[in-house]
């Protein structure tokens, strides 16, 4: 009897468990209504993908494909899906090595003769965590004066990669998104596998999963279904134009229902195993150890890590040249949602509101409440001494610190602001999603300002604009040579203003930031660092922004200015 007892108290636990995580049955209604802002006539939109407990229950466009031909978006539109693609990159790698062809730990020297020369070894590892120390090729043609619609090979790109090498750190501690990374590892598996990169894929991962609609665009293959991006421009559209990399194949277009397909193989592995995926969805190694799981960490399959309201949320975002996709995956609930648009904003959010209503029962709450912080009241006159502008030293962009209505605020930019709530008489908590905590030390000089979320910290600078030492420009003018980039830079001044002059960017206004350092009005020249001599002349200046690191330009003497290499 008494074990009858524990049986049927195990069986009514057993019923109440299940009855608590099943999710909530959703509507078409529900859905569309979280998507209704695209639901229209006239002009582009998404596509929408939602699978869940195994099961593609939503598959649906919403606006046009294309606007001149008035092409609805359905669910065979295909979409560019960009740097999502780098997925399939990773998990091709993980079928190699669960097959006993390669080891993530090899060398690439080992299998890429184009890099046989390389100073010092990269592993494949490496490549896939973004801890190379490679800098972005198309970032690194951009300053070299390459546009995009120019005829760039997979020769040149090595070459480049070879000419940079010497001046790459032969240990990265931080993680930098490297495209020529991704372009070794498609070649890698090329030579590896004895069959080209894309059909290494199709055959090994679209065919087996059923992925019909996925397609690589190689050198402007026609795709039938595919949507075309658009950029908002007035009250109107413009299409965009989107250039396909000669060194990277993964130009894939693809449909949200074919991603529902990609997304169910990493619930429930078809053709990989469950050690494959939990590798996949494992934490990026740097230094030899996994980061940190805190918000935006970097995921072994280039995704990233959300708490979202206390669920787990892996995600994976693009937006690029008119499109925009992004990849939701909350493994605890065997839920993905994948949007793709064509109207070249990010539309991620609404991903997240649709996610929400399948686990709305099981989120946490309590972020959401209006929650009372034990702060320290600090009159108007003591936060003064913490307005200004600061330099971030290690990303290269600045932040402004006001008072607006008596409170301070860090801003971003415009219309991107957090509150600053006291703490301490120097330390504030950021108002925002993120535990982010601010400290200012307003007696250094100049003061300075940490910024902590996680473990991670940031330390900024104060700067002054009219600061003395960047009153007279005239030291920094001049010719500058990158052996790196096997280019020149010209500098003068106009109108008060140091201007930097390539033949093929154009003109380039720079502004002061912290001693020496400048930053430019075009993207890519976010910080020049100009050094000196001990006599105080200056001998060259570091070019760093995102994906490239201390490009070294070596001012040039009038003797051999003439000899300066231009491409």
């Amino acid at each position: 009897m008494k074990n009858s007892l524990v049986v049927l108290l195990s069986f009514i636990m057993s019923i109440s468990f299940s009855q608590g995580i099943q999710k909530r049955q959703i509507t078409e209604a529900q859905i569309d209504a979280v998507f209704s802002q695209w639901d229209t006539p006239d002009k582009p939109g998404i596509a929408v993908g939602i699978l869940n407990n195994g099961k593609i229950v939503h598959n649906k466009g919403y606006g046009l494909a294309n606007l001149e031909h008035q092409v609805p978006i359905n669910p065979q539109t295909r979409f560019h899906i960009g740097d999502i693609a780098k997925e399939f990159t990773v998990y091709a790698l993980l079928l190699l090595e669960q097959r006993g062809q390669v080891s993530l730990d090899d060398d690439i020297r080992k299998y890429v003769p184009a890099l046989a020369s390389m100073p010092h070894a990269i592993s494949i590892q490496q490549l896939i965590h973004h801890t190379s120390g490679l800098n972005n090729i198309e970032v690194s043609k951009a300053l070299a004066g390459w546009r995009s619609d120019d005829v760039f090979t997979k020769e040149q790109a090595y070459a480049m990669i070879l000419n940079q090498a010497n001046t790459l750190p032969k240990s990265v501690s931080i993680q930098s998104h490297s495209d020529a990374g991704f372009m070794i590892l498609e070649d890698l598996i090329t030579i590896i596998s004895k069959i080209a990169y894309r059909d290494f894929v199709s055959k090994e991962i679209f065919e087996p999963l059923g992925m019909v609609n996925s397609v690589f665009d190689t050198n402007g293959t026609v795709i039938p279904n595919k949507a075309q991006g658009y950029f908002a421009h007035n009250d109107n559209f413009v299409s965009s134009m989107l250039s396909p990399s000669q060194t990277i194949t993964s130009d894939l277009y693809t449909t949200v229902g074919d991603m529902c397909l990609w997304a169910k193989e990493l619930s429930d592995p078809k053709i990989g195993t469950k050690q494959m995926v939990e590798k996949f969805d494992s934490l990026s190694i740097v230094n030899n150890k996994e980061v940190d799981q805190t918000n935006t960490a970097l995921y072994t399959g280039g995704h990233r890590f959300w708490n979202f309201r206390g669920a787990k949320k892996l995600y994976h975002v693009e937006v690029a040249s008119g499109y925009a996709s992004k990849l939701i995956r909350y493994p605890d609930y065997d839920l993905a949602i994948i949007i793709m648009g064509n109207d070249g904003a990010y539309n991620g959010y609404a991903g997240t509101g649709a996610s929400a209503l399948y686990i709305e029962d099981f989120l946490d709450t309590r972020s959401e409440r209006i929650t009372k912080i034990a702060s320290k009241k600090l009159s108007k006159k003591e936060l003064t001494a913490f307005e200004g502008d600061y330099w971030d030293i290690d990303n290269h962009n600045s932040r402004k610190i006001q008072i607006v209505n008596d409170t301070l605020r860090y801003s971003r930019g415009p219309q991107n602001e957090s509150a600053l709530v006291p703490l301490t008489n120097n330390t504030f908590k950021m108002v925002t999603g993120a535990e982010v905590i601010v400290s200012f030390d307003s007696k250094a000089i100049p003061k300075t300002m940490s910024v902590n979320v996680g473990d991670d910290t940031f330390q900024l600078i104060s700067y002054n604009t009219n600061a003395n030492w960047s009153r007279d420009l005239s030291s920094f003018t001049g010719n500058y040579y990158a052996t790196a980039l096997n280019t020149s830079y010209s500098f003068s001044i106009d109108k008060g203003n140091l201007i930097l002059k390539h033949p093929r960017i154009g003109s380039v206004q720079l502004s002061p930031r912290i001693t020496n350092v400048f930053t430019g009005d075009q993207r890519h020249f976010s910080s020049l660092e100009f050094q000196r001599n001990t006599n105080g002349s200056i001998k060259g200046f570091k070019l760093s922004t995102a994906g490239v690191a201390d490009i070294w330009f070596q001012k040039q003497s009038l003797a051999n200015e003439s000899l300066v290499k231009t491409k």
